[in-house]
């Protein structure tokens, strides 16, 4: 009997090849574009993303790897599903006028969200990583947000408070 030894090997390796690292996916305030101010999140995957008001209007997954899947949903939680992306490759969903109030990504079928996130256990929710916008020069800007500060970053960014958004860590 003749057994070939080769696409068993092949199907191991490629069981044995690591899952996707952490992935930046970014929600903005643009209707038509994945560019401008935006709110990110950047895990490991499987994590439901919250934005802060007036974000989430086109949502961006950078570098999703093959396999993988971007989603956005609208509600108070990852429940209400809006739209999916799929890797591989960097991909941008613009919602015309519909917003995704929480977004992530996640392995498929392997991965999948986590609802409750043991570091805040007041929200079923994450908030988000950082914040990249462009200050009064026009610079590029990304600084940290700190958990629950995510409405006041948005207010001081549309007050044009480039001082205090100075005041956040660097991303």
């Amino acid at each position: 009997m003749y057994f070939n030894i080769k696409p068993l090997a092949l199907l191991a390796v490629t069981a044995l090849a690591p899952l996707a690292d952490a992935l930046r996916y970014d929600g903005y305030s643009s209707t038509v574009a994945c560019s401008g101010p935006s709110f990110f999140c950047n895990d490991n995957g499987g994590v439901c993303c919250s934005l802060p008001t007036g974000f989430g209007f086109s949502v961006q997954f950078a570098d999703l790897p093959a396999g993988t899947q971007g989603q956005g949903y609208t509600g108070n939680t990852c429940g209400s599903f809006l739209f999916s992306v799929f890797g591989p490759g960097t991909r941008c969903w613009n919602g015309g006028g519909a917003r995704a109030t929480h977004m992530n990504w996640f392995n498929s079928p392997q991965g999948g969200r986590r609802d409750v996130i043991a570091s805040r256990a007041d929200n079923s929710t994450c908030g988000p990583s950082g914040f990249t916008y462009h200050d009064d020069s026009g610079v590029e800007r990304s600084i940290k947000v700190p958990l629950g500060e995510a409405e006041a970053i948005v207010e001081s960014y549309t007050k044009k408070d480039f001082a205090k958004l100075a005041s956040y860590e660097t991303y």
